[in-house]
């Protein structure tokens, strides 16, 4: 099959995405790629990939069909004059008029999971929609590299935002413990798209905690295998997010055979479930507000008392209990890998 894909590649989000489809396709498919942005890749067999389809997309036959990996308000340039298939991920349950507008711009919608599938529909967007689930890279994250070590460490990873709930995390772990407790709560949270007084007052919330001596803040890491080197000396892994697209991270740690503490709320919910997650229950939403990326025009995820009282729950249950295993989350990662992805994702398109 020949495709034109249109994404950016590597780095976090929608790079990570389409990298990792471009590097499963490729072994047996004429990729080629328009990029958007300049390519971020971690090593030379991924320059060579990513080389080779900038090459071959002077190549592709005018009705090759064609892949947008990008957001649901940026889908007007057209990749290649074939089939049209937009692939957003989306935090928010409703769609303005220039969103929709965009989204009725492509011949065929394709998005990871149910609950976007749904906000779709109920959108009235006039075209197909498909379900594609992301996957992980085994070969990175898995259970092998785990470490042993002394201290129970939670773990959560995404960039600084009030989405993410990092405000809450440290909250409920300021709640949760004391000195007395051999704790840790580990931040991999660094927002490039910060500004410095940006970035400083999520900081601030760490420097002014009872427990700050107990949290440590990572820089950016330089690749996966580095995030997963990191990974393997945390135990439990706590992503209660207001809204997620997908959530790579949370699904990351369950390949690590680590437990987690997820919100029961968006797209994880594809694949979170009471047998592998430690569920934060999230039946209202509010206003989705941070006046940085989100401005009030949808809705997210309500996080309230009883959130907080139920995270802390768990918090304190997996460290009195010293849960270090998810057999169950272990299975469902297995699941999903970019291999089982790409096929869905060929399925659709063919």
């Amino acid at each position: 099959m020949n495709m034109h894909l249109m994404s950016p590649l590597g780095g976090t989000g929608y790079g990570y995405v389409a990298l990792n489809i471009l590097q499963e396709l490729s072994q047996n498919h004429d990729i080629g790629i328009s990029l958007i942005g300049q390519p971020n890749v971690e090593n030379e067999e991924q320059a060579k990939i990513v080389q080779q389809a900038i090459e071959t997309v002077h190549h592709l036959s005018d009705d090759a069909p064609s892949l947008k990996i990008w957001h649901q308000f940026d889908l007007l340039v057209r990749p290649g004059k074939g089939k049209y298939f937009a692939f957003p991920f989306f935090e928010i349950d409703e769609f303005n008029d220039k969103e929709k507008y965009h989204l009725n711009t492509a011949d065929e919608i394709i998005v990871s999971c149910a609950w976007a599938k749904k906000i779709i529909e109920n959108a009235k967007i006039d075209r197909p929609v498909h379900i594609v689930p992301m996957g992980v890279d085994s070969k990175i994250f898995n259970p092998n590299s785990n470490q042993p070590h002394d201290k129970y460490v939670f773990m959560t990873i995404g960039k600084w935002e009030k989405r993410k709930a990092h405000d809450t995390i440290i909250h409920c772990f300021n709640q949760a413990f004391s000195q007395e407790h051999e704790v840790e709560l580990w931040m991999v949270t660094e927002n490039p798209f910060l500004k410095p007084e940006e970035k400083q007052q999520w900081v601030s919330l760490v420097e002014q905690s009872p427990l700050r001596d107990k949290i440590k803040l990572f820089p950016r890491l330089p690749s996966h295998e580095s995030v997963a080197q990191v990974m393997s000396y945390a135990d439990c892994g706590i992503y209660i997010s207001r809204g997620e697209g997908w959530n790579l991270e949370l699904l990351e740690t369950m390949a690590m055979n680590k437990p987690v503490i997820a919100s029961n709320y968006s797209a994880h919910t594809e694949y979170c479930t009471p047998e592998n997650s430690f569920l934060v229950d999230m039946p209202e939403t509010e206003l989705a507000l941070d006046n940085k990326w989100f401005f009030g025009t949808s809705n997210w995820g309500k996080i309230g008392s009883d959130q907080i009282d139920q995270t802390i729950a768990y918090m304190r249950k997996c460290f009195e209990e010293h849960i270090i295993d998810n057999p169950a989350g272990l299975e469902t990662a297995q699941k999903l890998s970019w291999k089982n992805s790409c096929h869905q994702l060929i399925g659709c398109m063919s």
